[in-house]
């Protein structure tokens, strides 16, 4: 059980370092990667709670839609994230037409699909209400981002040289809300988020 956990979240790391840009061209500054992350202290409730709606996300690939997806399964989970020394937070948010078996989410099989959201910020800063763009230059820990990725039983596609964004409405301690719309042609994902927000153990 526990390498299958550690298998999904190797997925969900290895998905949002896929289709993150320029982590190569990133030079990390020496105060930055000194600093620890301010997502180990309590989130502060930030935004307007009254631009919370529902989860409504549409997705879709050359071969996976979203028409007649019925969700069963939503979370959204604060990580302390690292690329290298770098320390940076972010939120995974995954959507899908399954259920959790024990205390996780296990890959697609069958007729399942999920999809997952990524939204990522600064090293030695906090999440915050406003715009996280797709396809930024930086790399992980140096600006505010949006990444994401559909899966099925086949595997997952995610995005190269899209456009669009994701917007933090509100955010507290216990609950994250927003929209997204990102397409790179092929693939896209869009809808809104209000969902609990719970911390990783990791």
């Amino acid at each position: 059980m526990k390498r299958n956990f550690f298998s999904a979240l190797l997925l969900t790391i290895s998905l949002t370092a896929f289709i993150a840009c320029g982590n190569n061209a990133y030079k990390k500054d020496k105060t930055e990667t000194a600093a620890t992350t301010e997502a180990d202290k309590k989130q502060d409730a930030a935004g307007n709670a009254a631009d919370c709606g529902t989860t409504a996300i549409s997705f879709g690939t050359d071969k996976i839609k979203s028409e007649g997806f019925t969700m069963k399964y939503s979370e959204a989970v604060l990580w302390n994230m690292a690329s290298g020394e770098t320390k940076y937070p972010a939120i995974i948010i995954q959507v899908a037409n399954y259920d959790k078996e024990g205390s996780y989410l296990q890959a697609p099989v069958g007729d399942n699909v999920r999809a997952m959201i990524t939204i990522s910020g600064k090293s030695g800063e906090k999440l915050h209400p406003g715009d996280y763009e797709i396809g930024g230059s930086g790399g992980f820990g140096a600006g505010y981002a949006v990444s994401g990725g559909i899966e099925n039983k086949d595997g997952s596609k995610g995005f190269v040289n899209a456009k669009g964004k994701a917007t933090i409405t509100y955010l507290a301690d216990d609950k994250v809300c927003g929209t997204i719309d990102v397409s790179d042609g092929t693939s896209f994902i869009k809808g809104s988020f209000a969902m609990a927000l719970t911390k990783s153990a990791y």
